[in-house]
């Protein structure tokens, strides 16, 4: 699973345009998803990136929201995002893996809080399915520290996602139906938590243009790894993009 962090496109706990009143940006943003999923290709994608923050709403790329608090310390918001997490039968190479169902992502909307203090910025954040897709839910904690060098800055990262049972089951369960058909062992996972690290750099290449990159990790826990659908440990994506601000 991929969970959002705020900033020029698909990263960030502390914002690039934290100080300014108003930020609008362009751009364009990819991602490599190295899926745990048995002999599935790689999902690569990448699509134009735009950013607008007043500090009261905005909105990044494939997420948006509404400010109830936006302070040098504190900020509380309601946000609608997109959940990057697909299965495409077609895309697998193991015939068995072929009979199985299509899982689509989806648009998820919940409350995020963060803290700046003097060691991180610390953040928690729940969401809900608004599709009804799988009509799962999921919860973050995460710390994100920065490290400056310019012209690059580095934010090392580390947090927990918590997915609800009926999340897991959309995306690593495996039915009765989908057994019989495909010969896999039917498989029903129970609500996960799954620890991941990433970290994100930021290269201003001039004053207006940045350009990012963020691979992460996410540690599969035993009730998701041992779905027969799964044959890796970990999801491992590589965001990039690359961002004019105005």
């Amino acid at each position: 699973m991929m969970t959002k962090i705020t900033a020029a496109g698909m990263a960030l706990v502390i914002p690039f345009g934290t100080a300014m009143a108003a930020d609008i940006s362009a751009g364009v943003e990819g991602e490599a998803q190295f899926t745990p999923y048995k002999s599935y290709k790689t999902d690569y994608s990448a699509i134009p990136y735009l950013g607008y923050d007043n500090k009261i709403v905005y909105l990044d790329g494939t997420e948006a929201g509404v400010y109830f608090v936006n302070d040098d310390k504190n900020e509380f918001k309601a946000r609608v995002w997109y959940l990057d997490v697909e299965f495409d039968p077609d895309n697998a190479r193991q015939r068995a893996m072929r009979q199985l169902d299509t899982r689509h992502s989806t648009m998820m909307a919940g409350l995020s809080y963060q803290r700046i203090t003097d060691i991180g910025a610390f953040r928690g954040e729940i969401s809900g399915d608004t599709l009804n897709t799988s009509n799962g839910i999921i919860a973050t904690l995460a710390w994100a520290g920065q490290v400056v060098a310019e012209p690059v800055t580095i934010y090392p990262q580390a947090g927990v996602d918590w997915y609800s049972a009926k999340l897991a089951r959309y995306y690593y369960g495996i039915s009765e139906r989908e057994s019989a058909a495909s010969g896999l062992n039917s498989w029903s996972p129970d609500s996960a938590v799954a620890p991941w690290l990433a970290v994100a750099a930021d290269w201003k290449v001039t004053p207006d243009l940045h350009f990012y990159l963020q691979p992460r990790v996410t540690f599969l826990p035993s009730t998701l790894r041992h779905s027969p659908m799964v044959d890796d440990t970990v999801l491992t994506t590589v965001e990039s993009g690359l961002v004019w601000s105005f």
